[in-house]
């Protein structure tokens, strides 16, 4: 006896819609690889950044010791040295430390979540951490775009590359 085929039901090999779901899922939330640089608040323009040409005195050591005490136009002064190696070792992985420290300002807050306790097993405290990233220097944000633009230092990625450019621009034009 013949099988009827009009009723069989082929199975297609691959289920394409259930892939291009979870892609277009993963994507709209940052990818599984997805750069927290994207996210990145850019900063209201501002008076003019600080000179690189302000630092020219100062050795790589005392510029060291601005940028620990949180002044940004120090560290990405820092950042270029190392960047073109102008008085120090050209060292990308340095260039890129001392940049991103003055272009990026992180902010951790931690959340507190109590667990009740269910049957035996007490209760418990987990802590959460929610890290925010801010603009920090407006033309240490332009160096460290360039940084992703070249691949100094880290994977060459032109989207943070222009997130990062533009986020800087925006920073040192206060009349725009």
């Amino acid at each position: 006896m013949m099988a009827d085929r009009s009723r069989t039901q082929r199975v297609p090999a691959s289920r394409p819609l259930p892939a291009l779901l979870l892609a277009g899922a993963l994507a709209s939330c940052g990818g599984p690889q997805g750069d927290p640089l994207l996210g990145l608040t850019c900063p209201a323009p501002t008076a003019a950044a600080v000179a690189s040409n302000t630092y020219d005195g100062l050795d790589a050591p005392a510029l060291e010791a601005k940028a620990e005490d949180g002044d940004r136009a120090a560290a990405r002064v820092l950042g270029e040295r190392y960047r073109t190696g102008l008085g120090v070792a050209a060292d990308p992985a340095r260039a890129l430390a001392w940049t991103r420290r003055a272009a990026v300002v992180e902010n951790t807050t931690t959340q507190f979540i109590v667990a009740p306790a269910v049957g035996k097993q007490p209760s418990f405290t987990v802590p959460i951490n929610h890290t925010t990233l801010a603009a920090g220097d407006p033309p240490a944000l332009v160096e460290l775009g360039q940084l992703y633009s070249l691949g100094l230092g880290v994977p060459r990625d032109a989207a943070v590359a222009r997130t990062l450019i533009e986020c800087g621009r925006k920073g040192q034009q206060p009349w725009t």
